[in-house]
């Protein structure tokens, strides 16, 4: 891998065995990695790249922005989101293993005496966790039916790239826990994208075609989705 400059822009640039050329910005600090076809002349790439420098940069500030947020420290009275919504926390202790439970304007956290910021935040993920898996199964098969393709499993994973992933070769379907925070037709829209790679590996215009044709307002959803996590 080498980088390069464009328009004062650091990018990290890579020649794969690939039919497209994609661009990530990447967190925590916003760097900027291509991955081109073997065959694309650099030139070609280049070009493509300018041609991307508003959104690039757009996309480097949405990660500034994220990173100067305040970190949660679990705590009484902050603000948690749950499918879109946002919750007060309310931590209390007592004996015993944590539990987390919601009301209609709050998320309770009962822990242990002195538990730790990353105990507590292990126990929030743990919920996030139980909710998703409390909506996938049904709702995987439902996009599974719809679609006429079948995952052989699926998973769950903190990711900080990626909103989902689909390993072709095993089937496996993986969705990012933070979609929990989001709300539902954002998961919804990730499950269909990733079912679809079964019938499609790349992001071409056959992918975009069938996503069009199974889920006419993913590009709707997914700027909804990426806005903020």
């Amino acid at each position: 891998m080498k980088q390069i400059i464009v328009m004062d822009m650091l990018i990290e640039f890579e020649k794969k065995r690939i039919k497209n050329l994609y661009i990530r910005v990447l967190p925590p600090d916003g760097r900027v990695h291509v991955s081109a076809p073997l065959s694309m002349p650099e030139d070609e790439v280049m070009k493509f790249i300018i041609s991307k420098e508003d959104w690039i940069r757009k996309q480097q500030e949405r990660i500034k922005l994220r990173n100067t947020d305040t970190e949660l420290q679990y705590s009484s009275g902050e603000s948690i989101p749950l499918w879109g919504k946002e919750y007060t926390l309310i931590v209390s202790e007592k004996e015993g293993y944590s539990r987390v439970w919601t009301t209609e304007y709050s998320i309770n956290l009962e822990v242990r005496k002195n538990s730790t910021l990353e105990y507590r935040k292990h126990s929030i993920d743990n919920f996030y966790r139980k909710e998703l898996e409390g909506i996938l199964p049904d709702l995987i098969a439902k996009w599974e039916n719809r679609i006429g393709v079948k995952s052989s499993s699926w998973s769950i994973r903190n990711m900080k790239t990626r909103w989902g992933t689909c390993n072709i070769r095993t089937k496996n379907i993986c969705l990012n826990l933070q979609l929990a925070k989001k709300h539902p037709i954002c998961l919804e829209y990730v499950v269909v994208h990733e079912l679809v790679h079964l019938l499609e590996r790349s992001h071409n215009s056959i992918f975009k075609a069938y996503m069009d044709q199974f889920f006419p307002e993913w590009r709707k959803i997914k700027k909804i989705l990426n806005d903020r996590v």
